[in-house]
């Protein structure tokens, strides 16, 4: 199904590295131990990436004083408001291959309320946000947080695989030769139906409780993902993403990078059937070796997703 968990979908990493550090006593240790013969690209190169939609997650409060002083004079109005405030987020509720917004009721958090918005570029990402800004009815609503990032998917696998073909016909990563192979894998990559399906991610109809939740990788000495050899990266990542397929068919997750464009550089959105299976599966993947020792985490918002005529309608009463 789109955005079904898999092995090379959860938050990627790569970077520049200096000299090895000392680290626990783990199965990665002991894998980078019998690698001797990984070349030094491996340790250096960040892994591919195909990157799709961006993504805004907005955070907002409920102004109950702002929503009792419209009184009954301004009734119609406010209900004016309301109606069209609804009818913006119905109209963005499926924008074909220019994206889609959905509105969350948030449970705890600080928080009443998310609207996340996929869009094709960061300028309809903007507009997004600046359209809804000017809807009078959100003049009713405290803005307590945003999150900007664009749907990625990490290719180690692949790029493990390429480093290794690489070496083996003399191509130095870097090189015209290794940009035009790489060029015409993620090619054929973003070609595939799944793979679009993962760029360009909806929500599950029978999905409808939301998780999301900022993250980074580690850079602590011994805990440092950035200086770990790629291959061993790509190992770690594999064991992550066998324990979210055990989930398939009842969380769907989205991934999206944001280095460079916000506090994080990643977030993580996942949908599912039942909530408990949120919390189960970020238990779970608590104990994979990547998130034990590597992983980083904000904090979580939890919730559902709800109809925007059916909110306006509550609020209005």
């Amino acid at each position: 199904m789109p955005g079904a968990l898999s092995g090379e979908s959860f938050p990627d990493g790569g970077g520049f590295t200096a000299t090895p550090q000392a680290e626990p006593l783990t199965r990665s240790a002991a894998l980078r131990a019998m690698s001797g013969h990984v070349s030094m690209a491996h340790q250096i190169l960040a892994p591919l990436v195909l990157d799709g939609w961006f993504v805004l997650h907005q955070f907002f409060r409920l102004d109950p004083d702002s929503l009792a002083e419209s009184g009954a004079p301004d009734a119609t109005e406010l209900a004016a408001e309301a109606d069209a405030f609804a009818g913006i987020l119905t109209m963005w509720d499926n924008l074909g291959d220019r994206g889609w917004s959905g509105l969350y009721r948030i449970v705890g958090g600080g928080t009443d309320y998310m609207i996340v918005h996929f869009r094709d570029s960061l300028r309809a990402l903007g507009e997004a946000e600046r359209d809804l800004a000017r809807t009078p009815f959100l003049r009713h609503f405290e803005p307590t947080g945003d999150y900007v990032s664009v749907v990625e998917l990490g290719l180690y696998g692949l790029t493990d695989t390429l480093l290794r073909e690489a070496a083996a016909a003399g191509i130095a990563p870097g090189s015209e030769e290794w940009q035009a192979v790489v060029e015409k894998h993620l090619a054929e990559e973003r070609e595939k139906r799944h793979v679009q399906a993962r760029l360009r991610p909806t929500q599950p109809e029978e999905m409808p409780y939301v998780c999301f939740y900022p993250m980074d990788k580690r850079r602590n000495v011994g805990q440092n993902w950035y200086m770990l050899p790629l291959t061993e990266r790509a190992s770690l990542m594999v064991e992550h993403g066998n324990t979210g397929r055990r989930y398939a068919g009842r969380i769907s997750q989205i991934i999206s990078g944001s280095v460079g464009m916000d506090d994080w550089e990643w977030a993580v959105t996942l949908f599912a059937c039942d909530p408990l299976d949120l919390k189960a599966l970020v238990t779970e993947m608590r104990y994979d070796e990547v998130s034990a020792i590597y992983a980083e985490f904000g904090s979580f918002w939890i919730g559902y997703r709800v109809l925007a005529e059916r909110i306006a309608r509550e609020l209005v009463g």
